[in-house]
């Protein structure tokens, strides 16, 4: 299976590299129909940059129905990392945040086509990017 990996080279608390990895995943349901949003914990994201990023009404409905429909039969869901095995079957995931653990949990799903990592700390990536062809969509120190 051909599978594209995108990574946003994003640390700690940036909104810029948070919006680049929001745009990547809404460019992908050109071409998949259900994505993934995957947080490191779901209790906390009302108070994270997923918020400012995706704007106040769309993260409330994101937040509260745990999915979104897009015209097209088309969809977002959101997933923390801990019941990312409920969401198995989608094409294109976007692990928010996302810790070596997460991108291997993702990594090990059956079905993707798509992964989109923001990260939070540099070292977050190293390995997944050393074992995989990546493409680098956005660089924190670069700007």
């Amino acid at each position: 299976m051909n599978r594209e990996r995108f990574l946003v080279k994003s640390f700690g608390d940036n909104i810029d590299g948070t919006k680049a990895g929001l745009i990547k995943l809404i460019q992908l349901l050109d071409t998949h129909d259900h994505a993934v949003i995957v947080v490191p914990e779901i209790g906390k994201v009302k108070s994270t940059m997923l918020v400012d990023a995706l704007g106040e009404d769309l993260s409330k409905a994101l937040i509260k129905n745990r999915e979104i429909a897009f015209p097209g039969n088309k969809k977002i869901s959101l997933c923390a990392q801990s019941t990312l095995k409920n969401y198995r079957h989608a094409d294109a995931y976007l692990a928010l945040w996302g810790s070596e653990y997460t991108i291997a949990d993702i990594e090990a799903l059956p079905n993707w086509a798509s992964l989109v990592l923001v990260t939070w700390l540099p070292k977050d990536s190293a390995q997944w990017e050393a074992a995989n062809r990546v493409t680098v969509i956005y660089d924190d120190k670069k700007g």
